[in-house]
């Protein structure tokens, strides 16, 4: 299989194989930038950038959420702790004085002594102290993102689904 290609001095648009296939010729870059196909695409890349910015433009402004969303989600956030909490309680006393759970506590009890453990849980303490206005503006953020846009279309049935899942939770993991 050899090349025939055109000499050096003049600037051509593709190299010709020496034999034939009936394949049709290869497109050189030119002609590949030329083709509609690709104007459609560049027309959707560009349409998805303005997109993009318009969207990082209108999260720069988010509205804050109502004092009543506020309320309710956080009054759903201490019910759910205590759940937890309950929870908890009911499984360390289900466990008792076994063996196993002796073992544990021992071993808890040893880590608590350790100071890399100790420094460890300095530092965790400072970077949550730190990240707690963060995690709050973020919540407020998207609190009020909800409410703006989500909450018209999908409040009522995210209620209703909430109100049965608190009818399981009452059941197998109350709050009291």
């Amino acid at each position: 299989m050899t090349f025939v290609c055109s000499p050096p001095y003049i600037i051509s648009s593709r190299c010709v194989l020496g034999f034939t296939d009936n394949s049709p010729p290869e497109k050189t870059v030119t002609s590949w930038i030329c083709t509609s196909s690709n104007h459609k695409m560049n027309t959707k890349l560009i349409l998805a950038l303005v997109f993009a910015l318009q969207v990082s433009m209108s999260l720069s402004q988010v509205p804050a959420p109502s004092q009543e969303l506020v309320d309710k989600y956080e009054n759903m956030k201490a019910t759910f702790y205590r759940r937890l909490v309950n929870a908890y309680g009911k499984l360390h006393g289900a466990v008792g004085e076994t063996d196993h759970a002796q073992t544990t506590r021992e071993f808890i009890e040893s880590l608590r002594d350790k100071p890399e453990l100790q420094a460890i849980a300095k530092v965790a303490s400072g970077l949550g102290a730190e990240a707690t206005p963060v995690v709050d503006r973020a919540r407020a953020s998207l609190l009020g993102l909800y409410e703006q846009y989500l909450r018209p279309h999908v409040g009522n049935s995210l209620s209703e689904a909430i109100d049965q899942i608190k009818v399981y939770l009452d059941q197998y993991m109350p709050a009291e």
